[in-house]
C-alpha cells in the first residue's frame, strides 16, 4: 500500500489552502480598486497568478504599487512564508510555516502533541520551526528598521516592508523603490 508522507501532504495541503486564502483576500481587498472593471476570469487569473508568484518566482504581469496598502501588506506576508521545501523559493517556507499554526492551535487547546493526518509531528520538528520563524520574524523586523533608517528620503513604510519581505523571499517583487535606495539600502537587500 503507497501512502503519501506527512511531508507531501502538509506541503500539497498548505499550498492549496494559500493559494485559494490569498487569492480570496486579494479579491476581497482589491475588487473594488485595481480589478475593478475586469472581467471575472481576469479578476480569477490577476488573484490567483499574484498569490503564486509573490511566494515563488516573482514575476510581474502588473505594477504591483498599483495595488493598496492591505494587498502590499498580504503580499508581503506571503512572501515571508515562501515556497514550500525542495524548491528554489525563499521564505521560511510552507512546511515551516504550517508546523508553527499547528502548534499554536495544539496549545491553546491545551495539548501536549501536535498531530496531522492523523501522525504527531515530532518535537524536534517543532522546535526547529520556531527557532527557523523567529529568527526570521527578527531578521526581517531588523532589515525593515535599518534600510528605513538608511533613506533620507520619504519611503511609505508599506513599500519598505513589501521591499523587505521581497528580498527576504527572494521572489524579486518590487514596488518600485528600489533603484531610488541609497547604496547601504541596496546592499541590505541584497544581503537579506
Amino acid at each position: 500500500n503507497f501512502r503519501f508522507s506527512l511531508f507531501t501532504k502538509l506541503t500539497t495541503a498548505t499550498f492549496f489552502a494559500l493559494l485559494f486564502l490569498g487569492g480570496l483576500m486579494i479579491w476581497l481587498l482589491e475588487s473594488n480598486h485595481y480589478l475593478a472593471g475586469m472581467r471575472w476570469h481576469e479578476q480569477l487569473f490577476y488573484t490567483l497568478f499574484n498569490t503564486v508568484t509573490s511566494r515563488s518566482a516573482g514575476l510581474a504581469t502588473m505594477d504591483v504599487s498599483e495595488f493598496g496598502v492591505p494587498t502590499q501588506f498580504m503580499l508581503s506576508i506571503l512572501m515571508f512564508i515562501g515556497a514550500s521545501p525542495s524548491s528554489v523559493g525563499g521564505g521560511i517556507r510552507t512546511t515551516t510555516f504550517i508546523i508553527v499554526l499547528l502548534a499554536l492551535f495544539a496549545f491553546a487547546r491545551g495539548n501536549h502533541e501536535v498531530r496531522a493526518f492523523n501522525r504527531t509531528i515530532r518535537p524536534e520538528d517543532m522546535i526547529k520551526s520556531f527557532v527557523i520563524f523567529s529568527t526570521a520574524i527578527m531578521l526581517v523586523c531588523a532589515s525593515i528598521i535599518l534600510l528605513d533608517s538608511f533613506e533620507k528620503q520619504s519611503i511609505p513604510l508599506i513599500s519598505v516592508i513589501f521591499e523587505v519581505s521581497s528580498a527576504f523571499g527572494t521572489t524579486g517583487l518590487s514596488a518600485g523603490m528600489t533603484s531610488a535606495l541609497s547604496t547601504a539600502g541596496k546592499l541590505l537587500l541584497i544581503l537579506l
